[in-house]
């Protein structure tokens, strides 16, 4: 249970980093902007979701 606490603290600190990397595009020159960040934001967010899918077919796995 502990895990899964960790692991929507994780998803919503990644949301928050990236609404505020969005927030720091300049979109009249997007060559400068921190694309990285928002792109590992996602694959966190990604990573995270599907390590929680596992998490939960483990369980049902034990009951």
């Amino acid at each position: 249970m502990k895990r899964k606490y960790f692991i929507y603290f994780i998803i919503i600190a990644s949301i928050i980093l990236m609404i505020y990397n969005i927030s720091e595009l300049d979109f009249s020159n997007l060559q400068k902007g921190p694309f990285a960040g928002i792109v590992s934001n996602v694959l966190i967010i990604i990573v995270m979701l599907l390590t929680m899918r596992d998490l939960n077919k483990k369980e049902q796995e034990n009951k």
